[in-house]
């Protein structure tokens, strides 16, 4: 029997297999949660993270949307501050779980005084932290390196959807922080337009699934669509309190780049982008992300 992975629910719908990359997609019926059931993996997509040099991690960071990610980092970063408030050391500990090139960290460092570290499974990326921002990021997942009770704060920033075990994840990153500490975490949200994408991959056997299979890719990629119920559930069933979900408006990569990976035609791409990009400035593009905030007791 399949298990919803954010509820630990049973009544789970499973999909038909997409007819392009053979992806099966389920749903929760309870959290609405939507998640890859049987990935399939192409050989671009099983490219090994130690093949992955400083120079193609550069390029990846390159299409992120101007200002976006800075916008959210110093929002999250206000609300860590205030949450962890008067009661911690002067130079609070904080902890970014797949930390990237460290930009986040170095923002949290130089404009709100914390004392920061992190880990990535990437080499490539843990060589442009320190030649970048003279930040010393750790090799290897959480359960190797075997943090407890050692941090005010964890960030994961669109990290828990790519993991194949998020439990697993969120436990370590209970055992890491202080009683007290918090947690902050964006994870991609699953919207109108991934439960119509879904709908019509259903009702057409698995023919129609462009939306599924972009959004749910497996390997490298998104395994697991969250709703505000969905993560809350899982935090709380893994010992996580003052749960608080946001659906958030948030592009972090330019709309050329996202709608790329659609494989439109080419001469379909530059207007799509452009319509893209008005639906966000105007605020009415699907809220793609979730902001969640959590403590432990």
């Amino acid at each position: 029997m399949i298990r919803c992975p954010a509820c630990d629910g049973s009544a789970v719908v499973e999909g038909p297999p997409s007819r392009v990359t053979g992806r099966v997609v389920s749903r929760c019926r309870t959290c609405h949660a939507q998640f890859l059931t049987h990935p399939k993996i192409t050989e671009v997509e099983a490219r090994s993270s130690d093949e992955i040099s400083p120079e193609d991690y550069e390029t990846w960071v390159n299409v992120k949307r101007e200002g976006v990610g800075e916008d959210a980092w110093r929002e999250a970063t206000g609300w860590i501050k205030e949450a962890i408030g008067e009661t911690r050391a002067e130079r609070p500990r904080l902890y970014d779980v797949g930390a990237g090139d460290g930009g986040y960290l170095r923002l949290a460092r130089d404009e709100y005084g914390f004392d920061v570290t992190g880990n990535e499974i990437i080499e490539g990326a843990i060589t442009l932290a320190r030649q970048q921002y003279g930040i010393e990021l750790e090799l290897g997942d959480l359960a190797q390196l075997g943090h407890h009770d050692a941090f005010d704060a964890v960030t994961l920033w669109c990290v828990l959807a790519h993991v194949p075990q998020g439990d697993d994840l969120l436990r370590n990153v209970h055992a890491m922080l202080r009683p007290g500490g918090v947690v902050f975490l964006q994870t991609p949200h699953r919207t109108s337009v991934d439960a119509i994408g879904n709908r019509l991959k259903g009702a057409s056997r698995g023919r129609w699934s462009t939306v599924p299979d972009r959004r749910l890719a497996g390997q490298g990629h998104h395994r697991i669509l969250h709703t505000a119920a969905s993560i809350t559930a899982q935090l709380e069933r893994l010992g996580f309190v003052d749960v608080k979900v946001e659906p958030r408006l948030r592009y972090s990569l330019t709309s050329r780049a996202y709608l790329m990976s659609l494989n439109p035609p080419g001469w379909l791409l530059s207007p799509s982008a452009w319509v893209l990009d008005k639906a966000i400035s105007s605020r009415i593009a699907p809220r793609i992300v979730i902001d969640v905030r959590a403590r432990k007791a």
